[in-house]
């Protein structure tokens, strides 16, 4: 038997797990089939031929057609599994993310994140303690995460973690890969995130005009943390969104509101 329920895949970020979606799936599980993933088999990716298998090994595991969202490096991930497989992916979020390829930038911050993860006995907490003045606006919100931050980024094994920062710092250019993509694209983001600015969420909605783009003000990067309701509701009604039909090779049956 099939279900009419959405298939909602979601990505999290760098050195974070399934729980940065605690609240978005508590609340969307009744009406959608929610699944997050996270990157505990992601190990040493310095090939397009080692990502492609990564990929299809994620794929393998998912129903013939779902919808992706995905949270800062998972955004990133989100574009490369529709680059792979477009006929798949009904629908993009990209959550306080970009589609713009590697930079000069880029490379040297995922170097420094490297050696600041090699560093014996403080790696997790030393890349953290790099990046935590940036995740969030209010400094209150910082204070009420920072543990779960800390616990997911210890949790995080070395091979994933140093294979996160290399695809960070190495990924293609995704704005061709969106802009050819035909089903709903929603963009939210935070008007104060100083690692993915408001000029990188408007060069994706130049290059998807039919993009649904929700900017929140006083928010930060952690958008499902320092906004879960909000980003909650957006990601309802975007998957109430109506797609186009599969491709005729897909038997997919069809999704109804809950």
């Amino acid at each position: 038997m099939t279900s009419s329920r959405n298939t909602l895949v979601m990505l999290p970020g760098t050195l974070c797990d399934r729980r940065i979606f605690d609240r978005q799936k508590r609340s969307l599980r009744s009406c959608h089939d929610v699944r997050l993933l996270d990157y505990r088999a992601l190990h040493a990716l310095r090939t397009q031929q080692a990502r492609s298998r990564w990929v299809q090994r994620l794929l393998a595991d998912l129903p013939e057609r779902f919808s992706l969202a995905g949270f800062s490096l998972g955004g990133l991930w989100a574009l490369e599994i529709l680059r792979q497989a477009p006929e798949r992916v009904e629908r993009l979020a990209m959550i306080a993310s970009n589609a713009q390829g590697a930079s000069p930038k880029g490379h040297r911050n995922s170097r420094i994140q490297r050696r600041l993860w090699r560093q014996a006995g403080a790696g997790p907490l030393a890349v953290l303690a790099r990046g935590l003045p940036h995740y969030f606006h209010h400094a209150a919100a910082r204070r009420r995460h920072q543990d779960l931050l800390r616990d997911m980024a210890l949790g995080t094994g070395r091979r994933s973690a140093l294979a996160q920062f290399a695809w960070a710092g190495s990924r293609p250019e995704g704005l061709p890969t969106l802009a050819a993509f035909t089903g709903p694209v929603l963009i939210v983001s935070g008007a104060k995130d100083r690692l993915c600015p408001p000029r990188w969420q408007q060069a994706m909605q130049q290059a998807k005009p039919a993009a649904n783009w929700l900017e929140l003000d006083r928010v930060g990067h952690f958008v499902p943390l320092e906004a879960p309701s909000a980003l909650t509701e957006a990601l309802h009604q975007w998957l109430q969104t109506p797609c186009p039909a599969a491709p005729r090779n897909l038997s997919v049956s069809g999704v109804e509101p809950c």
